[in-house]
């Protein structure tokens, strides 16, 4: 969801309507309506249409997974992964790991996600809870707090993707393949 439509000319432009129209009946005809109270309920009921519709996803390449459940295939670049009111899978057993140290963030806020490495990638998983849960594969699990994962084929001093899986009220799980 893009939060730029909260601050669009047209929320804003309705609102102020809302405001004349009230401050104008309540001095000629003496009404009395909750302008804010009014706008906030309307918006709310906009906001929930939009979701029944669909009306918040967007068909791209985006690595954000947004009330919906899908799948995220990562190749060979550096980024940041959503996965927001949803459930989806980030698999990163195809990243092209090239002997040069690679970051990426799993992020998981109100939902479950479900991160792929490979067994033969040197990986260093740093999975950050905020009451939530995040199992690893050595059967480790934080709800709150951090804890550090190094797969087999990781050596200290040697370059590796790093995963920084976060997870905010949800469930994070990464599974090595």
């Amino acid at each position: 969801m893009k939060m730029g439509f909260c601050f669009s000319g047209l929320v804003w432009g309705a609102f102020f309507i809302l405001l004349g129209l009230a401050v104008i009946l309540k001095h000629t005809l003496n009404i009395d309506i909750p302008v804010v109270r009014l706008f906030f309920a309307l918006f709310l009921i906009y906001l929930g249409v939009q979701i029944i519709l669909g009306g918040f996803r967007r068909e791209s390449r985006a690595a954000n997974v947004v009330f919906d459940q899908r799948r995220v295939e990562v190749s060979n670049s550096d980024g940041q992964y959503n996965v927001i009111f949803g459930k989806g899978t980030v698999d990163l057993t195809g990243v092209d790991f090239k002997d040069k140290d690679m970051t990426l963030e799993a992020n998981t806020i109100f939902g479950a996600s479900t991160v792929k490495i490979s067994s033969t990638v040197p990986t260093m998983v740093k999975a950050n809870a905020a009451f939530g849960n995040a199992k690893l594969p050595d059967g480790n699990a934080a709800a709150v707090g951090t804890y550090l994962y190094k797969n087999k084929a990781y050596k200290e001093g040697k370059p590796c993707l790093t995963v920084n899986a976060n997870v905010v009220f949800g469930e994070v799980e990464v599974v090595e393949q």
